[in-house]
């Protein structure tokens, strides 16, 4: 009657986000967040449903997602701006 995750969902959630700290600290925020999202988007999901459903594809496919626009859209738009002076 409870809701239950196995312990395999949670070694690819840290595999995820360990991959994305060792980029940057932008992304690997990014990526925790969007996971930790995910998660809850299941668990409600789970809650809704009241049957078994996979943990993992809702926080992969938004992790992956994020890890990727951060990487190469987000973080480089980020150090074309700060490598500009803004004056006040």
């Amino acid at each position: 009657n409870s809701i239950k995750l196995g312990l395999g969902d949670f070694i690819f959630y840290s595999v995820m986000v360990g991959k994305a700290a060792q980029y940057s600290f932008t992304t690997f925020i990014a990526c925790l967040l969007v996971i930790l999202a995910g998660l809850g988007g299941t668990l409600v999901l789970l809650s809704v449903y009241r049957q078994a459903l996979p943990a993992l594809p809702i926080s992969i496919f938004l992790g992956v997602g994020f890890y990727l626009l951060t990487r190469y859209c987000i973080e480089p738009w980020v150090m074309e701006v700060l490598s500009m002076p803004y004056y006040v």
